[in-house]
């Protein structure tokens, strides 16, 4: 059977009050399981998964992680994930919606550690990181209501974990998308499929598209239609991985009727075309 979609997961709340927004468990795997984990798949949710000891291979997008000992793994929403083999890891497995935090602090900060997608740890790394996940732990299973308790200790955590991320990546110091930047991602998250031109963002923002490509600029040196173009560009190399559409399928489903448009589109922003990164792709995972 032809696979046409990609499942969404959505996070396994397990505390009183917190309707699907945020989550924490330890997993023992081998043992434990809490989705279909071995297929791919997609979150509506941002994941940390925090490696205590053992070793795990997991597969985000399109490339394998190989995580030993003490690490870190992130996933931002509706990156395509499958574990490659749980292995004999011990872990703690975080989720959370974004806006369990947005309702409690206006900083946003904490999504730039989530372009990552693996960080080795020092030892007394993970245990200052565990030290905090102790605490929200005790919060979410003892004290089921204390939302703000918990999302104030979770900020805290990805603060401390953005600390060790920032040295390694192009995260500098304290500097942080602004509220219209996040604003702009999250719009561009929600309508890229049916909103392709800049000015359709800027109106939603109540500003000149000059000023949203302003803003862009200055937080990631790019523009804005090149952030809406990259997100397009990423679904279809999702879908021509993750799924079997045939190619005019998948150039559809991004908003372009005429197959040859797309397949130009494609090529303007990856240097391939449709077929052939599909091709090298699947050589590449599978050898």
């Amino acid at each position: 059977m032809v696979k046409q979609n990609i499942p969404i997961y959505n996070v396994p709340s397990t505390g009183e009050g917190y309707s699907d927004e945020f989550d924490i468990k330890r997993l023992s795997y081998g043992h434990d399981r809490y989705e279909k984990t071995t297929a791919p798949h997609r979150h509506d949710h941002y994941t940390l998964i925090i490696l205590c000891q053992g070793t795990t291979r997991q597969f985000i997008d399109f490339k394998e992680y190989e995580a030993k000992d003490a690490a870190l793994l992130f996933m931002r929403p509706g990156q395509v994930h499958y574990e490659v083999d749980p292995g004999n890891a011990e872990m703690y497995l975080v989720t959370f919606k974004g806006d369990f935090l947005f309702s409690y602090s206006a900083d946003n900060h904490w999504e730039q550690q989530f372009s990552s997608n693996l960080l080795s740890l020092k030892k007394h790394e993970l245990e200052r990181i565990l030290a905090f996940v102790a605490l929200i732990e005790e919060e979410y299973t003892l004290f089921k209501q204390n939302r703000a308790v918990v999302a104030q200790l979770l900020l805290a955590l990805l603060e401390k974990t953005e600390s060790y991320v920032s040295p390694h990546t192009h995260i500098t110091g304290r500097k942080r998308y602004s509220t219209l930047m996040r604003q702009f991602i999250a719009l561009v998250e929600k309508d890229f499929l049916s909103h392709t031109k800049v000015a359709d963002y800027a109106s939603k923002l109540f500003i000149s598209a000059g000023h949203l490509n302003d803003v862009v600029k200055e937080m990631t040196g790019t523009n804005a239609k090149t952030v809406i173009d990259e997100r397009r560009v990423l679904e279809a190399k999702r879908l021509l991985f993750w799924t079997q559409l045939p190619i005019r399928e998948v150039g559809w489903k991004i908003g372009f009727e005429d197959p040859a448009y797309f397949t130009r589109f494609f090529k303007k922003h990856t240097g391939k075309l449709p077929a052939s990164f599909q091709r090298d792709l699947q050589k590449k995972i599978h050898h």
